[in-house]
């Protein structure tokens, strides 16, 4: 919740907390008014509510935040004008040294000068009228009383002005930091890529140098690794967030990827049943080693050239997260089968992943990891 929050742009926080507190406090005061018998301030309160949300919901709707912002800005604006005048002058003044913040936070440069410039104008025009038709006032004809009032109204000015400047420069400074970070970010990933698959490459040129199937598997299964590792790095690089990786596509091309390199894709089935979480590059990586050995176990020794289905599980049970895998081949006897690189690897990854790992023979072989109660992040709606 806390990161989906820091995700929306300031202007959009203000722009909720703004209406909000609008709607809230205007529609309680629709209901005082109505109570003490100010009829036709009830009247003017209640249908700038209602003007207040068809333009809140237009932006909910639009998310075009600088018209919802205009619209807040003219409706509140437009209420508290009519509330002058309409109550004398009254101590409904006050309200207006708080509308021109709404512009200063809000608005553009540009658009705040031009709607508070013309917001002050009417203001100004407002006072003309007051003058006009009193000859007498404690506020219009008060030295004391104007002095205070143009003083506020003066501090208001200044500290809107270096507000908004202050927040605009530095909220553009920020972001354009954050730009350039991100791009460097990506471009580190783009080359650790690019070198991996260069890595790999040559890998598959010393194929050539041996006729040894040994030789050729052990350089197939190392070329393997390293494109599953680049695999995750070129997934941040498409990507705009680049703390976390959607684990399930990456499984999805992860898996697609080894049963092309070797041959696999007509006879051996995938059945991925995932929840969709998004985990940090490191505990990608992990992940991807160790499916990848579990994969290439699976078809090169459980199932005989017969074909077979392999699956991929990940879910959560009593707020602990488990990773299965299992396949439907002939498994093998678990106590008394020698460990290979590839199994240690596993183990060690497991490790990494400060995880427990069951192993067991179920129509094949299955492997349960309890990740525990990891705080990784679940998009799934």
């Amino acid at each position: 919740m806390l990161k989906k929050i820091k995700d929306i742009h300031y202007k959009d926080l203000f722009l909720y907390g703004f209406y909000g507190t609008y709607i809230t406090l205007t529609s309680l005061a629709t209901v005082i008014d109505f109570f003490i018998g100010s009829y036709f301030d009830a009247l003017v309160d209640l249908l700038s509510v209602l003007i207040a949300m068809g333009a809140f919901w237009y932006y909910l709707t639009t998310k075009d935040r600088e018209i919802a912002s205009i619209l807040l800005f003219w409706i509140a604006s437009i209420v508290i004008f009519i509330f002058v005048i309409n109550n004398r002058f009254s101590i409904s003044i006050i309200f207006t040294l708080l509308i021109p913040m709404v512009a200063f936070i809000l608005l553009s440069t540009k658009k705040m000068i031009i709607h508070v410039g013309a917001y002050f104008i009417m203001l100004g025009l407002i006072f003309t009228y007051g003058y006009s038709i009193y000859e007498t006032h404690t506020l219009l004809y008060s030295a004391a009383n104007m002095s205070a009032y143009i003083i506020a109204l003066l501090f208001l000015l200044a500290f809107g002005t270096f507000y908004h400047i202050a927040i605009e420069r530095s909220y553009v400074e920020l972001e354009n930091a954050n730009k350039q970070k991100t791009f460097l970010l990506k471009e580190i990933h783009h080359r650790v890529k690019n070198n991996l698959n260069l890595v790999a490459s040559i890998l598959g040129l010393q194929k050539l140098e041996s006729d040894s199937k040994e030789v050729h598997e052990l350089i197939d299964q190392n070329k393997l690794r390293l494109e599953s590792i680049a695999m995750a790095h070129e997934m941040l690089y498409v990507q705009d967030d680049l703390a976390n990786i959607d684990f399930k596509a990456y499984v999805y091309k992860l898996t697609e990827h080894i049963l092309k390199i070797n041959d696999a894709t007509d006879n051996i089935k995938v059945n991925i049943e995932m929840i969709t979480l998004k985990l940090p590059i490191e505990n990608m990586i992990q992940f991807g080693i160790m499916i990848n050995e579990l994969m290439v176990n699976s078809i090169k020794y459980a199932f005989n050239g017969d074909g077979g289905s392999i699956t991929l599980k990940l879910e959560k049970i009593n707020d602990r997260c488990i990773f299965t895998y299992m396949d439907d081949g002939k498994g093998f006897d678990i106590p008394n089968t020698n460990k290979g690189f590839g199994t240690n690897l596993v183990e060690m990854t497991v490790s990494q992943l400060e995880a427990d790992m069951i192993i067991s023979n179920h129509t094949g072989i299955k492997y349960r990891i309890d990740l525990g109660r990891r705080k990784y992040e679940n998009t799934d709606s």
